[in-house]
């Protein structure tokens, strides 16, 4: 009865708390959430434009630079950002509505992008495209009815002998073992397949290097995760480059694992650990 009375007193509390917090108002001296927000999704998406392009953003004052811009954009100066961040700090209730916001404008971008035409026009700077027309934020917990995702491309007009296709995500969350495989089926029966382990979090990629004296039909893989029941891994930025053969990284087309006559084979072995 005694923890039945502590417990009545502190849901009293916390809502007269949340009610108190409700009443209150942002002050003018501080961001406003919907800017908040919008500012915060801009830093986040900078801070994942550093992490895929390290030789860009090498020295603390490049990664600077590019922070201060968007600050720039949205008019206001760190020492405002740090005061408002503050505010938001001692004020849970709105922390939490700026923070489910920021997520909210986040994940209504990554939904854009993947819906994006993946036949869009090769860049010139690397002559690639980004072929990925799955989500781009792919959760993995216990609500789904599977924890293995796949995809398939058939053979188009774009595609060239000796195409290298990466597979690149940012892993959060992934203390357990994941795999993931990329197979190319050719014409003459041949298939070729890479598949390879992910443990952590942070970004991870796979290559594929397809045979530039056999012609590809179809290209597939696979994401097999292992998260723990309860817990749920999240998958960021998930992206399929393709680009043209490229003599320098081609040499490790020789390391990938290849089944001569498939039609024949009773399956494909797993990759040599």
């Amino acid at each position: 009865m005694k923890r039945y009375r502590q417990n009545k007193i502190l849901v009293a509390a916390l809502l007269a708390a949340a009610a108190f917090t409700a009443c209150r108002k942002v002050p003018g001296s501080v961001i406003q959430p919907e800017q908040m927000a919008q500012l915060m999704a801009d830093v986040h998406t900078a801070e994942g434009v550093i992490d895929m392009n390290h030789r860009l953003y090498r020295t603390d004052s490049s990664r600077q630079a590019l922070r201060q811009s968007v600050f720039m954009r949205h008019g206001v100066t760190p020492e405002q950002v740090d005061s408002s961040l503050a505010w938001y700090g001692r004020n849970i209730t709105f922390y939490m509505d700026v923070y489910d916001r920021t997520i909210e404008i986040l994940e209504h971008r990554l939904v854009e992008s993947g819906n994006r035409v993946a036949a869009a026009a090769l860049s010139i700077a690397g002559d690639s495209v980004d072929v990925w027309s799955g989500a781009r934020l792919l959760r993995i917990n216990d609500r789904i009815p599977s924890r293995n995702f796949a995809f398939s491309y058939e053979a188009d007009q774009n595609w060239e002998p000796g195409d290298i296709y990466t597979w690149r995500a940012k892993f959060f969350n992934s203390g357990e073992l994941n795999r993931w495989g990329i197979v190319a089926e050719y014409t003459n029966g041949t298939i070729e397949y890479q598949i390879s382990n992910v443990n952590g979090d942070g970004w991870h990629e796979l290559m594929f290097i397809t045979d530039s004296t056999l012609t590809a039909k179809r290209i597939y893989g696979f994401l097999a995760a292992s998260n723990r029941p309860g817990f749920e891994s999240v998958l960021d930025s998930v992206e399929m480059v393709r680009k043209r053969v490229n003599p320098v990284d081609y040499p490790r087309h020789y390391t990938q694992k290849r089944i001569l006559n498939y039609l024949e084979a009773d399956s494909v072995k797993p990759a040599e650990e």
